[in-house]
């Protein structure tokens, strides 16, 4: 499918990954002088997948303020295979791995217009209180998406 395999280890114990595509149009203010996106402007577009992934499975920043949960992201890491250009639409393909811990484990392939991976890479977000403080037990929400998950409701 395209995602790299070794960015979160695989468990079979595990349900599997949940994942969700969107199209996204690359905006003139997006390219440098050379013509192509920036490097800077590729945590946006992950920003994008993730806000479509919440969309489709209510996991989404209204959910986290309505629990009084924010999920800041502690670790992003980026591989830039070949560049997008204005006015190319692009694909971002986002990936929610099983945690057992009280993170969210998300992994992003975006492709050119092509099919073509232009990067890929993965985010993790640890969730906290709204006063920083890491929630270190699943809170009674994540816990009712989590057994969503697990028995198959979203399965592909």
């Amino acid at each position: 499918m395209g995602f790299a395999k070794s960015y979160f280890p695989e468990d079979p114990s595990f349900p599997p990954d949940l994942e969700v595509s969107s199209e996204r149009r690359v905006r003139f203010e997006e390219v440098d002088a050379l013509g192509m996106v920036w490097h800077g402007r590729y945590p946006s577009y992950l920003e994008d997948g993730r806000i479509s992934f919440g969309d489709t499975y209510g996991l989404t920043y209204h959910c986290f303020r309505e629990n009084s949960t924010v999920g800041p992201i502690v670790q992003m890491h980026l591989d830039f295979k070949t560049p997008l250009h204005f006015d190319e639409i692009m694909q971002i393909e986002t990936k929610l791995h099983w945690a057992e811990a009280v993170r969210l484990n998300f992994s992003y392939t975006i492709r050119n217009s092509k099919g073509v991976i232009a990067a890929s890479g993965y985010t993790v977000q640890l969730l906290t209180e709204i006063d920083g403080t890491v929630v270190l037990v699943v809170p009674d929400w994540l816990h009712e998406f989590r057994k969503k998950w697990r028995t198959g409701v979203w399965h592909r």
